[in-house]
């Protein structure tokens, strides 16, 4: 079981999207849920996000993804 990062930078390197950066959001304030942003940029200015709606389903999400996350990257 990979234990997200909230609010950090992580890098996956390993499977699906291997090199890309990532970072995991928790929004509930505003949307209800988790955002999940990916980027092959460090700063993530610019590639792809995911939304989801609970701590659950965001686990499921990235054990489907098949990611290992390195979150020492900052």
């Amino acid at each position: 079981m990979i234990t997200p990062q909230l609010n950090k930078t992580g890098r996956i390197i390993a499977d699906n999207d291997k090199d890309y950066y990532i970072r995991i959001i928790c929004d509930k304030e505003n949307t209800g849920g988790y955002l999940i942003l990916t980027s092959s940029n460090l700063d993530l200015s610019s590639g792809f996000d995911n939304w989801v709606e609970t701590e659950e389903t965001l686990q499921k999400y990235i054990e489907e993804s098949k990611w290992e996350i390195d979150w020492t990257v900052e």
